[in-house]
């Protein structure tokens, strides 16, 4: 008995001693002396900077845990600074762990401060921290031999809650100006674990560019997870967004019960949301309504949802109403999702079929069917500036804004689908039979090819837009055209009539219209018949030039036209100006060729037409013009397309004119005296003869 007793005594003496001792270690160990270890760790393994600018302080009983504060780590360049935290803390129950469970305290991070930026090359300033080896690939996941059951001593984790507080993120898109802050963030949860419930609040402030954006953000609700059975449940989910989007009020609003998803069983009660802007210029307010969820965790069915989207603005002369209604179905499983929407409103109906064919990144897919469409009685084109309007004395004319072009959501894009619509007017421009084959990928969209019916001919070609330096191309086969109408339509002008055949082949490039316009390289072509060029009647100012025998300047009248049997003319576009110098142009009564200029984004011309006058008075115009056949005669057109200007520079053809007047004299006068002239000659040939 004395022997246990001194056992006994002996080992109480030891656990005492190491009580004392680990009290001692944790009173005078000082993890501060290891800054400079832990810094140069981080550097080799990352190449980044990391300061240790606080205090450290470390736990051991009955917590092991540890407190930073004042911490940053730079960039792969070390004066730029990627991540900063104010303080951090977290604690690990020490005994748990002895039985391979973690059970983590509350984790409390505040002032957290991150800068994320994408490169021009579309590379991340993280990108570093997530890759591996050279290739700059992640190593592939081991994967676990089948057949075997998962390792029951595989370490548990259990964290009581994670709070974070006065968070920041900004994020900016070097290669299009994008920005976006994430401000004021605030986080909370209850326990996280393999099997868990508890309640998320998160509430954040964002202010953006390009859009200009400035909102709240709030989201509540519970959860109750299981990681090993496969289930998860949101309860009591409530979300608002309010604020100002482009100097609009913007508001949203979500509410879902509950949700309940299993591998076996899912079901929902109504999930609802909301979404609202208002500005001076527009107004949308829309809803979505789900009834009900029905399947499982690996596949969703929602087997009806409506839906709604009213637009009104100050620029539209009626609010345009379009209801929804359809079915959803989800492969959580295979990552694909089917919608099968439709849509009547006023006169149109729409049929969609709508799909992802992979969640991440997403991969949307698309058939859209609609049977007419008239987009020019929500949003009818724009009149053209009248013409001639008086500016102040002193002031120069006022240059309207350029209309911004952004490109940039085309990275990342990967889409692909087909549209088909029955009749179609939008922008002036009436189309039937309307059809195009859609791709986005890579940075690029095309619309190729495409098609329609239009103005008594068809239309046939392909379009491509590209992100990377905000470039446009376009190409056009336009067969059977009525011009004049389109032109009228589409570009509120009426200086072309005729029916034929034009093609466009160009691209340019910038940051706006005008830039673009600016920017064009291509070339085009006219082949046309049977019609007119108003502005100017060449005849008649021809007939004014013979009569006043002097030079004639005029302004184009609308009143005016140039009748024409046959038109060719061909350009190349260089740097958005036009240059023709092959215009050929025939009609009863005159030949023209021409050759100038046009500049497309000024909407101007610098051109010089050769009118020769045919042989014979019969034809447009009456007679009248008989002094002047067979020669030609420059008509100088400039000035912008809505007041084109003409001259007429008589001392051109006034020598042309004077020698076709005495020749035609002389020839008058050796006809007269043809006899006379040849017997003088028959005398003189006599006597050389004797």
């Amino acid at each position: 008995m004395k022997v246990l007793k001194y056992g006994l005594l002996g080992l109480a003496g030891l656990l005492v001693l190491a009580v004392v001792a680990a009290a001692i270690f944790a009173a005078t160990f000082d993890p501060n002396r290891y800054k400079e270890q832990i810094e140069a760790a981080v550097k080799a393994q990352t190449g980044r900077t990391l300061k240790l600018q606080g205090d450290l302080e470390v736990a051991f009983f009955p917590s092991l845990g540890a407190r930073v504060a004042k911490a940053t780590l730079s960039e792969k360049d070390p004066s730029r600074q990627f991540l900063s935290v104010e303080q951090a803390h977290g604690s690990v129950a020490f005994l748990p762990l002895l039985r391979g469970e973690v059970i983590v305290d509350r984790i409390r991070v505040s002032g957290l401060n991150a800068q994320v930026i994408k490169d021009k090359d579309g590379r991340f300033n993280f990108q570093d921290l997530i890759e591996r080896g050279e290739d700059g690939k992640a190593p592939p996941a081991a994967s676990e031999p089948k057949g075997e059951p998962a390792d029951e001593s595989a370490v548990k984790f259990d964290i009581a809650g994670f709070a974070l507080e006065d968070a920041a993120v900004s994020y900016k898109d070097l290669a299009t100006g994008q920005s976006l802050a994430v401000t004021d963030v605030h986080l909370s949860t209850g326990r996280i674990a393999e099997r868990a419930n508890g309640r998320l609040q998160l509430s954040a402030a964002l202010k953006g560019a390009q859009p200009a954006l400035d909102v709240a953000l709030k989201l509540a609700g519970g959860y109750d997870i299981d990681l090993p059975g496969g289930a998860y449940a949101l309860s009591a989910l409530e979300g608002t967004v309010e604020g100002t989007l482009e100097k609009d009020a913007v508001s949203a609003k979500l509410s879902a019960p509950k949700v309940i998803l299993s591998p076996d069983k899912a079901t929902g009660e109504a999930i609802a949301a909301q979404f609202s802007l208002k500005g001076a210029e527009r107004n949308l307010e829309a809803s979505l309504q789900l009834p009900g969820i029905q399947g499982s965790a690996k596949a969703l069915s929602i087997p009806k949802l409506t839906a709604s989207v009213a637009l009104s603005g100050a620029g539209m002369p009626r609010p345009m109403k379009v209801p929804l209604e359809g079915s959803v179905e989800a492969n959580l499983e295979a990552q694909t999702l089917d919608a099968d929407l439709t849509s009547k409103f006023d006169e149109s109906t729409i049929r969609a079929k709508l799909g992802l064919a992979r969640f991440s990144p997403p991969a949307y897919r698309f058939d859209v069917n609609v049977d007419r469409l008239n987009l020019d009685q929500y949003f009818p084109p724009q009149q053209a500036p009248a013409s001639g309007a008086p500016q102040p004395a002193g002031k120069p004319p006022a240059q309207a804004p350029e209309t911004p072009v952004d490109l940039s959501a085309l990275e990342g894009l990967d889409a692909r689908g087909s549209l088909q619509v029955g009749s179609l007017q939008a922008q002036g421009l009436k189309l039937s039979d309307v059809k195009a084959e859609v791709k986005a990928a890579n940075g690029r969209l095309d619309v190729s090819p495409h098609s329609a019916r239009l103005y008594e001919g068809a239309l046939n070609g392909a379009i491509s837009l590209h992100a990377k330096g905000n470039r446009v191309a376009v190409k056009e086969t336009l067969s059977s055209i009525s011009i004049g109408p389109l032109l009228r339509d589409f570009a509120q002008q009426d200086r072309l009539e005729g029916k034929g055949n034009v093609s466009l082949d160009v691209a340019g490039a910038g940051a706006s219209v005008e830039a673009i316009k600016r920017s064009l390289d291509g070339t085009a072509k006219l082949d046309l018949r049977d019609g007119a060029v108003r502005g100017i009647n060449v005849a008649e100012v021809l007939r004014k030039v013979k009569s006043l025998g002097r030079s004639e300047e005029g302004t184009a009248s609308a009143d005016q036209k140039t009748d024409f049997t046959e038109l060719h003319a061909s350009f190349k576009i260089k740097d958005g100006v036009a240059h023709n110098d092959d215009l050929e142009a025939k009609s009863p009564l005159l030949r023209v060729n021409g050759a100038g200029k046009v500049d497309i984004a000024a909407s101007t011309l610098d051109y010089v037409v050769k009118a020769t006058v045919v042989a014979t008075a019969k034809g447009q115009g009456g007679a009248g013009l008989d002094d002047l056949a067979g020669i030609t005669v420059p008509v100088h057109l400039t000035g912008p397309f809505a007041a084109m200007s003409y001259k007429v520079d008589y001392g051109a053809v006034a020598a042309d004119i004077a020698r076709t007047k005495a020749g035609a004299k002389i020839k008058e006068q050796v006809e007269k005296k043809r006899d006379k002239i040849e017997d003088k000659v028959k005398d003189r040939l006599k006597g050389l003869l004797r």
